[in-house]
């Protein structure tokens, strides 16, 4: 049996772990976010702001579009949401 244990993934990330996924910086992000080229939604959890890294990794799949396109075309690369 392996004695290292495993590390799991969050499902929700912080902003922070958002931009450390996305290799940005915190005001890169915000300028994304804010201009539309930042496509995922928020979920408010417990007063913090929290993004699905499902949607993160399948909107990066898709080619990065526009929060418009995104929110369009989303289900056909998430099969939840």
């Amino acid at each position: 049996m392996n004695s290292t244990p495993e590390t799991l993934s969050p499902v929700l990330l912080t902003i922070d772990q958002t931009c450390q996924l996305l290799n940005v910086s915190r005001a890169e992000f915000y300028r994304l976010k804010d201009t539309g080229k930042f496509a995922p939604l928020s979920v408010g959890l417990c007063r913090k702001v929290l993004y699905r890294r499902d949607e993160i990794e399948s909107w990066i799949r898709a080619g990065l579009p526009h929060r418009k396109v995104w929110q369009t075309i989303k289900r056909e690369f998430i099969p939840c949401a």
